[in-house]
């Protein structure tokens, strides 16, 4: 090895060393973070963390896989759709005097289209729908 490569190691070895040692410095003064701000500040957020608290449902996009008035018609599309999707979270309610069968969270229109074009070859009628959603439904699933 010459003088010259080894003088390009120690040196290549020294520029690692104080990489990690400030790397750990600046590391290590993340934990001392204090942010400051103003009281109108503090309070927006305080009550932004309260409404928050506060409200026990969110709005999310769903899809509806069918409407039907015919209770069994329900049963029969809701075991179907449990069959061909296990893993996804399913609902129904009964809105005088239609059943209706809703699936999935999802967080804007987009992302349940290909999900929607998909389930319309067994369930034609599928249509998406802005619904009010349980946080706990969402934290559980």
């Amino acid at each position: 090895m010459s003088i010259l490569s080894i003088s390009h190691h120690l040196l290549y070895s020294a520029m690692i060393t104080i990489s990690l040692s400030l790397l750990s410095v600046s590391v290590g003064a993340q934990k001392n973070i204090i942010i400051e701000s103003q009281p109108s500040v503090d309070k927006l957020m305080n009550r932004f963390i309260s409404n928050g608290k506060a409200t026990e449902t969110i709005k999310a996009w769903r899809i509806q896989i069918i409407t039907t008035d015919d209770r069994r018609e329900m049963e029969a599309a809701m075991s179907t759709f449990s069959v061909m999707y296990p893993d996804i979270n399913m609902d129904w309610k009964h809105v005088v005097p239609y059943y209706q069968v809703r699936i999935g969270y999802f967080e804007n229109k987009n992302k349940l289209m290909p999900f929607l074009l998909e389930l319309k070859k067994t369930f034609p009628s599928a249509t998406p729908v802005y619904d009010n959603v349980s946080k706990r439904s969402l934290v559980s699933n």
